[in-house]
Parts: structure tokens; sequence; C-alpha cells
């Protein structure tokens, strides 16, 4: 069975390193400042030393998101920016994607379908 919004995931998250990017895979309901900081530490600890590396963040798994959520989006967007890295957002659900659409961050943050179309983009 699907997880929906209205499940209790708690979040998670899982770092994986691929050929140029760091891929954070976000799992559960992201909204709170207890989950932006505990994203905000591994995507410090990640960036240190290796200026340039983008983050590419994989929310197959996100069920859901609120406005704290697009915070530490932002948060996240800016640190690796002053990193000299790119963010991209990979297998955004319906939910979360119309989040993004409706503040016009979708116009910041580029949305592929899948990380492997995210990794090609940042190769091309």
């Amino acid at each position: 069975m699907t997880p929906t919004a209205t499940d209790k995931p708690a979040f998670s998250l899982d770092i994986s390193d691929r050929p140029g990017a760091k891929v954070f895979h976000l799992k559960g309901r992201l909204m709170d400042q207890q989950q932006a900081d505990q994203l905000m530490s591994s995507l410090d600890q990640h960036l240190k030393g290796h200026e340039g590396v983008s983050v590419i963040l994989d929310m197959a798994e996100l069920v859901y998101m609120n406005s704290t959520g697009l915070n530490i989006m932002i948060s996240v967007l800016t640190s690796t920016r002053k990193a000299g890295g790119q963010v991209l957002l990979a297998a955004v659900s319906q939910g979360v994607r119309q989040l993004f659409v409706v503040t016009k961050l979708d116009t910041v943050f580029p949305i592929l379908d899948t990380v492997e179309q995210a990794l090609a983009k940042l190769q091309a």
C-alpha cells in the first residue's frame, strides 16, 4: 500500500554519493524545525570540503511537506549555492509538486522525474 499524507510516517533521510552529486533521499513528512535541523546538519557535513558539489533531493518517498518544509528547501538551496553547487529536485509527488507550483518555487528549483534525469542534467 502506498503511504498517503494522512499517514504519519516519521521523517528520515538517507544520503548516497553519485558522480558529481550527493543524493539526499527524503522520506516521510517534512514539517518541523527538528527535521530541518537534521537535514541541514547532514547537508553541512556533506558539503564541507566539497566545493562545487551539487545536491539532488530525491522526494520519491516524501509524502508530505508544509511551509516549514519549503523554508528548509530554500535553506538547502542557499547553502549549496554558497558552496558552489546546484540543487535539483527529483521524483516529487503531485501533492508536494503543487506546493512548489503555488509558491512559484518551481521556477527556482529544477524538478525532474527521476534521480537519473537529475544526474544527467548536472552532467549536461
